[in-house]
């Protein structure tokens, strides 16, 4: 082979390899361009994910606060409800205890108190108003009448061991809970029983039995 065609062949061979690795570097360029804008997406995507996961939870926050402070001020409101109901029934108590109604109960809760003392000598003390019901209930016991008692009965076992107060503040008191729940639920309830308000008929339910404290 003359040396001329010699070197043509090999010139013909090196622009022949060339090309090919000039192919394979356009390949392997686009392949990383098409991984690095695989990654790049995805990051992007990550990214996106992140920021909405961080906002749903700060929302969801947001929302459970939110809810938090309505539930707080619900119950406040309801509390501060029922604190204005309790305390027009307080201030109508004076009026309840003088009424022939609440008189005529004397007895009973006079002898729903003496059961928890039975067999025991009691003292009885009571306002003289109440004491006027009261006379020929129980000729065991001592009945001392005291301006400044409260209406009712407070009953003492003769020997200080145990008191029973069943006067009315001390009755209504111990149905305030009772009537929480009941009071919350009729003004809470879509559709309130018409008639008289729970509000002014509270003094009146003293002939329910409240227990012994």
């Amino acid at each position: 082979m003359a040396l001329a065609d010699l070197i043509a062949r090999l010139e013909r061979d090196a622009e022949t390899r060339a090309d090919q690795l000039d192919r394979e570097a356009t390949a392997q360029a686009e392949a990383l361009r098409a991984e690095a804008s695989r990654l790049l997406s995805q990051r992007r995507e990550q990214e996106l994910t992140r920021r909405r996961t961080e906002r749903r939870v700060r929302h969801e926050g947001a929302l459970a606060e939110a809810r938090r402070a309505a539930r707080g001020a619900r119950l406040r409101a309801q509390h501060a409800l029922l604190e204005r109901i309790f305390a027009r029934a307080r201030a109508l108590l004076p009026e309840a205890a003088s009424s022939a109604e609440y008189c005529a109960l004397l007895p009973a809760h006079y002898a729903e108190a003496r059961r928890y003392v039975e067999g025991l000598k009691v003292i009885v003390r009571c306002h003289p108003s109440s004491a006027i019901w009261l006379h020929g209930t129980d000729a065991e016991a001592t009945f001392v009448e005291d301006a400044a008692a409260a209406p009712g009965v407070l009953v003492w076992a003769a020997d200080g061991s145990v008191a029973i107060d069943n006067t009315l503040p001390a009755r209504v008191q111990r149905l305030e809970a009772k009537l929480a729940v009941e009071l919350l639920a009729e003004v809470l309830s879509p559709s309130p029983r018409g008639g008289e308000g729970r509000g002014e008929g509270l003094p009146k339910r003293s002939d329910e039995s409240g227990g012994a404290s």
